[in-house]
């Protein structure tokens, strides 16, 4: 159970009365009653109803055990059947009762002879509202657990990597239901190995240049080629030349360095395409029709092609330089299993990825 300080502490308040509960081990003043497993019942204020003024029991435990017993005779209506349901004897089951309501400082059931079933007395039904609240935050508290319990995988990826190679694997990697929290986040390369110096990420599969970092690990992951993508209406035999496309038919993906180097050996700096688009997204904006045609990376082919029926993908005969992407970690620190898991369904996902190579 993990603790809070009292300064943390959830005040509830309702029906005339205040508590305040808090998690921990501390040590109050003035408190009334203590609840057993981490979980202290702070009593604020005098109760208004026939409860008792106050507790005067050395700050007597009342347990989990407790609540269940009292939820047990109220949902059966006989000590009899609550004390089956609880596989506890009924003499076991009236100890537990009479613990109970002496923490409490006043009967809270009916019973005697002549009753067919068991009924709330007024403080039973005062009781009855604060039991619930316990019930709520021990089940609050134990999901808040369990939650701690779970691993955070946070990865940074570029951003094609993330719209186009990178979605099936992390729909696997959650499929695999694993006690792992993924946090998934889309930046430039420089940002992304700053993140991972800072130690705000877990690892990143990053394009580019790479800035010297005494913090992080680099290696290469895997390679990415380019391929034209052009209307199945435009006659081209595979492998095509630059020399018969047109630069005013082009949209140029510019942000892209090795697109944009291969347009400028091809066409020359001053050539202006039909479209500058910095990344291959804003270029699914403009479906092909036409003689439109633009060189995307290899892992945009097969969205592409689910997106446009009209599209035909196609190699070139002098292709872009193939760009290399690589894992970026923090220095010294090995990856989670988690984080392998999710590297191993990538390289399964790319095998199948024409035009993309691991290492």
């Amino acid at each position: 159970m993990m603790a809070v300080t009292s300064t943390t502490a959830m005040a509830i308040a309702g029906m005339d009365l205040e508590w305040v509960f808090v998690m921990g081990n501390n040590s109050f003043l003035d408190c009334d009653l203590m609840i057993a497993q981490d979980i202290i019942l702070v009593k604020l204020i005098i109760m208004r109803y026939n409860i008792g003024a106050s507790y005067n029991y050395g700050g007597n435990a009342m347990t989990n055990q407790d609540i269940e017993t009292f939820f047990a005779v109220l949902d059966h209506g006989t000590m009899t059947a609550a004390a089956e349901a609880l596989f506890i004897t009924q003499p076991s089951l009236s100890a537990r009762l009479r613990a109970l309501e002496d923490e409490v400082g006043a009967p809270l059931f009916h019973r005697g002879k002549g009753l067919r079933r068991i009924t709330l007395t007024d403080a039973g039904q005062h009781f009855l509202p604060l039991a619930r609240r316990w019930q709520n935050l021990l089940a609050e508290t134990q999901t808040f657990a369990a939650a701690e319990k779970r691993e955070f995988l946070h990865v940074i990826a570029a951003y094609t990597a993330n719209q186009y190679i990178l979605p099936p694997v992390y729909q696997r990697f959650l499929e695999r239901e694993l006690p792992v929290n993924l946090w998934v986040e889309s930046m430039r390369t420089d940002q992304a190995v700053s993140a991972v110096a800072r130690g705000d990420a877990d690892m990143a599969i990053v394009d580019g240049a790479l800035h010297y970092d005494l913090q992080i690990e680099a290696k290469p992951l895997f390679r990415e080629g380019f391929f034209l993508v052009v209307p199945k209406t435009v006659a081209l035999m595979p492998p095509v030349e630059a020399t018969t496309l047109h630069v005013q038919d082009e949209i140029l993906i510019y942000g892209q360095p090795e697109i944009l180097q291969w347009h400028d050996y091809w066409f020359g700096v001053d050539a202006r395409p039909l479209l500058y688009a910095d990344t291959p997204q804003l270029a699914e904006t403009l479906p092909a029709c036409g003689k439109r045609w633009s060189i995307i990376p290899a892992g945009a082919t097969e969205p592409y092609l689910r997106m446009f029926s009209n599209v035909q993908v196609l190699h070139l005969a002098h292709p872009p330089a193939e760009r290399t992407f690589y894992l970026v970690t923090p220095k010294g620190r090995a990856l989670s299993a988690a984080a392998e898991t999710l590297l191993d369904d990538l390289r399964t996902q790319i095998q199948h990825v024409e035009g993309i190579t691991w290492y």
